[in-house]
């Protein structure tokens, strides 16, 4: 029982070092978040709606930030899919190792 728990445990940490690497992959700096207009998100090529929607956001206290086509395609907010199967998959093995 102890040996399987030990190996469980191994599984856990060798795919915790994989996922890891994923979320430290680039950083990078923005500009200082701004209050826009309306004029100026659909400059930026925003539709009414959305617009509209970012606005109210904004009165809300939330803070817009302009991102580079290469930021935004960088930009990770969260755990990211391939990171919740890495995790689904260390759960599976657990609960195997366990119930075995």
């Amino acid at each position: 029982m102890i040996r399987r728990i030990a190996t469980a445990a191994a599984v856990s940490f060798a795919l915790a070092s994989i996922a890891a690497p994923a979320m430290a992959e680039t950083e990078f700096r923005t500009a200082e978040p701004q209050a826009f207009s309306s004029q100026e998100l659909q400059q930026y090529g925003l539709d009414a709606a959305t617009t509209e929607r970012a606005i109210d956001l904004q009165s809300q206290g939330y803070e817009i930030r302009v991102l580079s086509d290469e930021e935004a395609a960088n930009y990770q907010a969260g755990i990211t899919d391939n990171q919740w199967l890495l995790l689904g998959i260390l759960a599976g093995v657990i609960i195997i190792a366990v119930a075995l």
